[in-house]
């Protein structure tokens, strides 16, 4: 205002200078005061739509934390273990037993007639015992039973909501050993649930008793072996 006294009464800035403004009632200031009013939002841009068949470009994803895991877990009540990895832990010391049935005297025998013999007769006489041929052949068909097995064992996983469980081509190895599928399983299955680590265990647990057996067995096949070479020898 120019001439405050002449003006009309209405809002004006404040006379302090301060932001706001106040009620002049023509004669005087009052204690009547507002803020002044805030200025309208600016426009938000309308994102186009993209045509049929062009490409749309999509935020980029953030990376997931270290250590989250990246595949969804089961529920806690899941069942962990199957019929399938049980047989598979237990295989190896069944085939163990026809091994421990063969007549290793009377092959240790047949093995020195043969040393000195020419006879093809006599040469294959050694594999004429029925437990060696049994253990021969059950070796390749319990390798060949792991790898069926942990591929049923792997598929019952799928259907119980285990996602992408240990592979059961891992289970080739049981060409020497069946605790590369187990560990592997029982390590995937853990992560998944929390539990599942028993099959493992029992696994470490029988191939040790099968490792201090055929200690044990080596033992008394190398003393059936210098004993029956001096018997025989001594009959030659």
């Amino acid at each position: 205002m120019s001439d405050p006294r002449t003006a009309p009464a209405g809002w004006y800035p404040e006379p302090s200078g301060a932001e706001g403004q106040r009620w002049w009632d023509g004669t005087q200031w009052t204690e009547y005061s507002t803020p002044l009013a805030p200025p309208p939002p600016a426009p938000q841009p309308v994102q186009q739509q993209p045509a049929y068949g062009q490409y749309a470009p999509q935020p980029p994803q953030q990376p997931l934390p270290y250590g989250q895991p990246t595949v969804s877990t089961v529920d806690a009540a899941t069942p962990t273990s199957t019929v399938w990895i049980w047989l598979i832990v237990a295989l190896p010391a069944l085939g163990f037993v026809p091994f421990l049935l063969i007549d290793w005297r009377r092959i240790l025998e047949l093995s020195v007639d043969a040393a000195y013999s020419s006879s093809p007769a006599a040469q294959l006489a050694v594999y004429s015992d029925p437990w060696y041929v049994v253990s021969s052949l059950s070796g390749w068909a319990i390798a060949a039973l792991i790898v069926l097995f942990a591929y049923f064992d792997r598929r019952e996983l799928v259907k119980r909501g285990f996602e992408r469980p240990f592979h059961w081509a891992w289970a080739f190895f049981a060409l020497f050993t069946s605790l590369v599928y187990v560990i592997g399983r029982s390590v995937v299955v853990k992560r998944r649930s929390g539990r599942g680590m028993a099959p493992m265990w029992v696994a470490i647990a029988v191939t040790v008793v099968i490792m201090v057996g055929a200690i044990a067995w080596f033992a008394i096949f190398m003393m059936m072996a210098f004993e029956t070479a001096y018997e025989q020898g001594s009959l030659y």
